[in-house]
């Protein structure tokens, strides 16, 4: 299994010493988030302190950023890292880019397949030097003079991974995406039912399977080292569970559990500011379905029930550990690894 870092300092200067860390530490690789730093500056600063580790965009919000520029900033990372950059892009749900990003809504599963057809037909004109001329539903790129032409890179094409949480979106990442990011809120079921048949049914139209493409761990990882912070980590982890329940998106999600509570009844709050009491509604069988919690020495043999043969790769977020230091970081780290 390989273990990921969820690395989301707020401000740029802080990203070089949690890169170095995560490294020091022994993940495999680092999730870099789009919330106050966009994660390409975050694998520059990463890139430059480190020398093992991979750094993925967790998630890139695709549709701010014209394929082009995309595909510039993927390239120049993936040749400063040594071809350890992997670009993770998302779609966003439409709130944030209307209204945060300033930006058209537009059909996200078709045009998310048209980003990345061009994505690769720019990357086929640097690495292999065929004329660009691509004309998709959404974007066309044909002029590339030599000027602004990179060239090929000896670290070969940045992996492209998709954030895919919807049945088409994992249909489309199961055709072209070269790995999977299920995102945080997911539970076991809803892996198990609705992504991993509808990633089959996208790679069965490309000629693959399931082996053929890296999955991505789901869920919420927790830990503590007392029963107290067990306590406080679940009661953080119900909040955060029954924030993503309050949106529409996770509507369906909550329905197929066939659980009491409702996304309305998470909605309600929200509308109400009680933040803190949407926590109580979540019970603790539905924190189970989206979320690991144990102790240290637990974990391990914990995240095997839960992950061993699924996936590829999980993520942890420190957020949710306390009372660990570093030392038993890097022990469980080494432990997972042999999942």
């Amino acid at each position: 299994m390989r273990v990921y870092s969820m690395v989301r300092p707020k401000k740029l200067s802080e990203m070089p010493a949690a890169m170095a860390r995560a490294e020091r530490l022994g993940y495999d690789g680092a999730t870099l988030l789009e919330l106050t730093v966009p994660p390409t500056l975050s694998a520059a600063a990463g890139a430059m302190v480190t020398d093992r580790i991979k750094m993925m965009s967790g998630v890139f919000v695709a549709f701010p950023r014209s394929p082009m520029a995309t595909a510039y900033d993927a390239w120049a990372l993936n040749e400063l890292s040594g071809g350890r950059f992997q670009l993770g892009i998302g779609s966003q749900i439409k709130a944030h880019l209307t209204r945060r990003f300033g930006m058209d809504f537009q059909p996200p599963v078709r045009r998310m397949k048209d980003y990345i057809k061009a994505l690769r037909a720019i990357w086929d004109c640097w690495q292999n030097g065929t004329r660009l001329d691509y004309e998709g539903e959404f974007y066309r790129h044909n002029l590339m003079i030599p000027y602004y032409n990179p060239g090929p890179l000896a670290s070969g094409l940045p992996a492209v991974h998709l954030a895919a949480i919807n049945k088409l979106m994992c249909q489309l990442c199961g055709e072209l995406a070269d790995g999977h990011l299920p995102g945080d809120p997911i539970t076991w079921k809803w892996h198990e039912e609705v992504m991993l048949p509808n990633l089959e049914i996208g790679l069965a139209q490309s000629g693959r399977s399931l082996k053929d493409i890296e999955l991505g761990g789901y869920g919420f990882i927790g830990c503590a080292t007392t029963d107290a912070g067990i306590d406080r980590v679940v009661k953080g982890l119900k909040e955060r569970v029954a924030l993503y329940a309050s949106t529409p998106e996770y509507k369906e999600m909550l329905t197929m559990h066939g659980w009491s509570v409702a996304q309305e009844d998470f909605a309600a709050l929200t509308r109400e500011n009680k933040w803190e009491e949407m926590g109580t509604l979540v019970s603790d069988a539905m924190l189970e379905a989206y979320a690991v919690i144990a102790r240290p020495d637990d974990l391990p043999a914990a995240l095997k029930r839960r992950y061993g043969g699924r996936v590829d790769r999980i993520q942890i977020d420190e957020t949710w550990f306390e009372g660990l230091s570093d030392a038993q970081v890097a022990r469980l780290v080494t432990a997972i690894k042999a999942i």
